[in-house]
């Protein structure tokens, strides 16, 4: 049996690249917009990013490679993330990242908790920012009209 190719060098050569990370429903550009009606660029791009941590991660058997569960990505009951690690990773002002995340706010597909947080050393960090995603929100944005969230 011979190599198994698609017929298309380009296509064969992408199979061999492994690109993981955020993905970006096309429908968002439609449902995720300014006031001007044209896509709210960062806003979809925060929420992608949100959406990646929110994603299950599989647990697997060692033995057989079976799904066993889903495991959570972060730490605690809810996401937590800075507006200065968004502007870090997205090269963006954090002035710019906070109307993101208040566009997706009034949008209702996520939700902002400021906590206060005791660390191990018994050291109070106030007012730490936590991100809950309403994922019946995410489907109504991502196939709106379906009717079924």
């Amino acid at each position: 049996m011979g190599y198994i190719t698609s017929g298309n060098a380009a296509v064969d050569s992408m199979g061999k690249i492994n690109i993981s990370g955020n993905v970006i429903p096309q429908m968002w550009y439609r449902t995720i917009i300014k006031d001007n009606g044209k896509p709210h660029l960062l806003a979809v791009t925060v929420l992608a990013d949100i959406v990646y941590w929110y994603r299950p991660s599989e647990v697997r058997d060692e033995g057989t490679g079976q799904v066993t569960g889903w495991k959570k990505r972060f730490k605690g009951d809810m996401l937590q993330k800075t507006y200065q690690q968004y502007s870090d990773l997205f090269g963006e002002s954090k002035r710019s990242i906070k109307a993101a995340f208040d566009r997706l706010e009034g949008l209702g597909v996520i939700k902002r908790v400021f906590r206060n947080v005791t660390c191990s050393n018994g050291i109070v960090l106030n007012n730490i920012m936590f991100i809950s995603l309403d994922t019946d929100v995410l489907y109504r944005i991502t196939y709106p009209g379906d009717g079924t969230a």
